[in-house]
């Protein structure tokens, strides 16, 4: 489980560090004793240095750092312990980069794991349960061990360890279950710490199954500058899946993935809107979901650019339109278009930010809606697709089912079916094939066989959506979105005409 090279140990004096350390002796490889001083107790800074004279004492490298824990916490207004936490793997991961170390240890016990566990469950935390035997660099090799065998191995050793008055301090959640509950069950239930800890491994197992299963559900809609995910992938799957996914969206922000924002966030997916901690803003727009910071700095640098302005209007094929309107087509969010950048002469904005003069994807999926539009007319249902390479529209199709009396003539097929005749080859590995309709599994296939480069999509297929229903993963990229209002409405005019034709 240890990766072969140097090692950074994390000793902070205590018995289950100090155990660790003595039996790292027992290995020739490198190890470099790591001290955190928290600065929480006056007499902090004699632990470091008896852990600086145990280290040299035993031939390993030192290196230490101070910092006030307290102070930090309170500025940033976090927990102090999340802080520490946070703090001290911060160190360790310096300590690691310096010394070029291939894993970081850390001495947590099956107490501990016992502890988290439990101190998770009534939290409400939407992560998974306990610490994992190892993540990135940081291994915990003693998480089946409980903390009574480690001082049971000290004293055979005739070892000291120094003991931090703090964890006697019942005000500290942890330390309130370590004191005051953990005897109590351990009284009714013996084998209470060994049952958290199991529960711990194999929800972590489920975890290693699941969770990349949940990550696929999250679709980024790379048109905007802030995380912005396509919501039917999500709102289809089940809800285990879906909150997973609502916890890595989380996770991916760096916040805390706690349950009940995990809930907000499936409220946010019906059309509630609300505000994260941090200033997070979450909004619907269309079948996207926003996550808007509370300062939006990541639009590039744009020369010659500004911010729009009251009054701001844009000149477009069909007329002269307030930028607000425009905004609005685009399925911009109110918290982002005050921020959006423009380039202007006086208040007639020629250029705006990724969204005009429009891309060479929009204008492929127009033709892709120009193909929708004729399978409309044929009595079809109203898909198009387009097949692209280097600029040039190799192919445009659209839905023949009814017309070839053929299930399979879907329009994406045809297209590739052209696309691969006019160029003589089996397959285009350099080709963007553009729908108005989420691809089919069948089609799915025959775009994973074509070793297409891009899928660029209009509307989710919430009937038969190779992603979107069948969850599969799509080995090229996958984009969705564009044009969404306009394609998504061709289709519900069809089948609300056919429903009142029958």
């Amino acid at each position: 489980m240890v990766p072969e090279g140097s090692l950074v140990a994390a000793v902070s004096g205590g018995g289950d560090s100090v155990a660790l350390l003595l039996l790292l002796t027992s290995t020739p490889r490198k190890v470099v004793v790591a001290h955190l001083d928290h600065s929480l107790r006056s007499d902090s800074a004699g632990d470091a240095q008896w852990v600086k004279a145990l280290a040299e004492r035993l031939g390993y490298p030192y290196e230490s750092e101070k910092l006030d824990v307290a102070q930090i916490a309170g500025e940033r207004g976090e927990n102090l312990e999340a802080t520490a936490r946070d703090l001290r793997y911060g160190f360790l991961a310096k300590v690691a980069k310096k010394h070029r170390a291939q894993a970081i240890l850390t001495a947590h016990t099956e107490d501990d794991q016992a502890e988290t566990v439990l101190l998770q469950l009534l939290q409400g935390t939407g992560r998974g349960l306990g610490m994992r035997p190892k993540r990135g660099k940081v291994v915990r090799p003693l998480l089946e061990v409980s903390r009574s065998t480690l001082r049971t191995y000290l004293r055979s050793k005739n070892q000291g360890w120094l003991e931090d008055v703090s964890n006697a301090d019942t005000s500290l959640d942890r330390n309130f279950l370590r004191h005051e509950i953990f005897p109590r069950l351990k009284a009714r239930f013996p084998q209470t710490q060994t049952a958290l800890a199991r529960f711990a491994a194999i929800s972590q197992l489920d975890d290693e199954a699941l969770d990349p299963l949940a990550e696929q559900l999250l679709l980024r809609d790379g048109r905007w500058p802030c995380p912005a995910y396509r919501i039917a992938p999500l709102v289809q799957a089940p809800a285990g899946l879906r909150r997973r996914a609502l916890r890595q969206m989380l996770e991916q922000i760096k916040l805390r993935p706690e349950a009940s924002w995990i809930t907000q966030l499936e409220r946010a997916l019906q059309g509630e809107a609300f505000t994260l901690p941090e200033g997070w803003q979450v909004r619907r727009r269309d079948g996207a979901l926003f996550l808007i910071p509370p300062v939006v700095d990541a639009f590039p640098p744009w020369r010659g650019s500004r911010l729009p302005q009251p009054g701001d209007q844009i000149d477009l094929p069909d007329g002269r339109v307030r930028l607000v309107d425009f905004f609005t087509e685009h399925s911009v969010p109110t918290e982002l278009k005050q921020v959006w950048p423009v380039r202007a002469v006086g208040d007639s904005v020629q250029e705006v930010w990724n969204l005009w003069p429009e891309s060479e994807d929009l204008e492929h999926m127009r033709t892709a809606l120009e193909q929708a539009r004729l399978a409309l007319q044929n009595g079809e249902v109203p898909i198009g697709a387009v097949v692209v390479w280097d600029g040039e529209e190799l192919a445009v199709a659209h839905n023949q089912v009814e017309q070839s009396r053929d299930a399979t003539a879907h329009a994406e097929l045809i297209a590739l079916q052209k696309a691969l005749l006019k160029q003589q080859a089996k397959v285009l590995p350099g080709a963007t094939v553009y729908i108005t309709l989420e691809p089919c599994a069948m089609c799915f296939g025959a775009l994973m066989e074509a070793q297409v480069r891009r899928v660029i999509y209009a509307v989710e297929n919430l009937k038969a959506g190779a992603v979107t229903v069948h969850r599969l993963k799509p080995p090229f990229e996958w984009e969705g979105g564009w044009l969404e209002r306009e394609s998504a409405k061709l289709l519900r005019d069809f089948f609300a005409q056919k429903r009142s034709a029958s």
